[in-house]
């Protein structure tokens, strides 16, 4: 694993990918990381930030690719972390369900679908690269919505995937940061992205049994966190035993998260208008022999998500992770070749199923309904005819009917225009 080629290496999140890399320098096999981006202005910045850090650290040879074949070319290991149809996209995602009294949110309902309708294609089109240039390679998939893309991929069967996203570790850190403990925790999980429940959880060494009858949401979190985490509080107390992940009150109490983002707008106008900041930022430091990287998008667990992966994928230790993958016998409640969320071992030597934990008797019915939207849209997007797209995008919970489907689908191919092109 000498070469990690990253595909949206112009993105105001690779910079504290290239500080996890090179913090882990040491362990990691890599003598390459090579950057890939449409967005030549971008990726010019993060590059020469990336390649001053890198250099600074006598880490690993940092390269520009300027076209998705020369990124792919020979690498072994290739991340996809690109964002099709950008912010522009992602706002119609977060406000053209609104006008239907559905949530906007850029995975969960019909903004998933339309991301879907951006990112499937696009992953296709890098597994198909890799396949042709890059046979033996991983791909490491972080585009969202993270199990449509992965289980397309897994459908098309042409790659070594692993889908990736790092929603437990923020919700478990969710959990500890409202106890005021340390983020020391260890927990068992089952269900889909963005869909799953949390069992057998350890908080810094004792288990969450009896939930404080005080404990409540952070005061430093934005109303619509405090939304999802007073929710998933309100669902922990009425299934002893489990937490569910913090996206799953977009379903549960969907008129709450529609009043709440039409009172504050939508959450890519925030994104947008800090990125200006950040890139003036990775731009002065690149010009420094000594870079210091300050500020960057996302959290620390982006970065160390993927570079978790990518140690465990070299030693001959094992590591337990939670990822997106087919399910292979980890759980009777889903199909066997269903990509769920849940934990697995991870070395070199290749990846290990554990028992799934059984969800609880409450989800079953939405887990149903959720699995068969997953294959549905993964099916659909990949290039299915306006019946499976109407047909998929219906079997979402939030929206339920072919004829509000139908309708949502006429209003995106008049709103997102080529930004869609499935629908344009």
């Amino acid at each position: 694993m000498e070469t990690l080629t990253i595909l949206g290496g112009g993105s105001a999140y690779t910079p504290g990918l290239l500080q996890a890399l090179i913090a882990h320098a040491g362990e990691l096999p890599l003598k390459t990381v090579r950057l890939y981006d449409t967005d030549a202005r971008h990726l010019a910045i993060v590059a020469r930030l990336s390649r001053a850090m890198a250099r600074h650290a006598d880490a690993f040879k940092v390269e520009v690719a300027d076209t998705l074949e020369a990124a792919i070319q020979g690498a072994d290991l290739v991340l996809n972390s690109t964002r099709p149809g950008g912010l522009a996209a992602r706002r119609i995602d977060e406000t053209l369900p609104l006008e239907f009294g559905i949530p906007g949110q850029e995975t969960v309902g019909p903004g998933g679908f339309f991301f879907a309708l951006r990112s499937v294609p696009q992953a296709l089109r890098v597994a198909a690269t890799m396949q042709a240039l890059a046979p033996q390679a991983v791909l490491l998939n972080y585009t969202n919505p993270s199990n449509i893309v992965t289980q397309a991929l897994v459908d098309w069967g042409g790659v070594n995937v692993i889908g990736m996203c790092d929603q437990s570790d923020e919700d478990l850190q969710a959990i500890c940061h409202a106890l005021g403990r340390l983020q020391r925790y260890a927990f068992r999980c089952n269900g889909l992205n963005h869909a799953t429940w949390y069992k057998d959880i350890f908080i810094d060494g004792a288990p969450l049994s009896d939930i404080p009858e005080l404990l409540a949401a952070p005061t430093d979190y934005d109303e619509e966190h405090k939304l999802r985490f007073e929710f998933s509080l309100a669902m922990a107390r009425e299934n002893p035993g489990y937490w569910p992940n913090s996206y799953l009150p977009y379903y549960l109490f969907p008129d709450a998260f529609v009043a709440q983002a039409r009172r504050v707008g939508p959450r890519s106008d925030v994104v947008a208008a800090s990125l200006d900041k950040y890139y003036a930022h990775f731009e002065a430091e690149g010009k420094s022999a000594t870079p210091q990287l300050r500020i960057y998008r996302g959290s620390a667990g982006f970065g160390d998500l993927a570079v978790t992966v990518i140690r465990a994928l070299a030693s001959s230790t094992t590591h337990e992770l939670v990822l997106n993958l087919p399910n292979q016998g980890a759980t009777s409640a889903f199909a066997a070749d269903t990509v769920i969320e849940t934990r697995v071992r991870v070395s070199r030597a290749g990846i290990e199923r554990t028992a799934a934990p059984a969800l609880p008797g409450s989800f079953t019915g939405l887990a149903a309904q959720l699995e068969r939207y997953q294959r549905l849209t993964a099916r659909a997007a990949a290039g299915g005819s306006r019946e499976a797209l109407v047909a998929a995008l219906a079997a979402n919970p939030l929206v339920g009917q072919v004829s509000v489907a139908a309708r949502m689908l006429e209003r995106a191919q008049a709103i997102y225009g080529t930004l869609l092109p499935a629908c344009a």
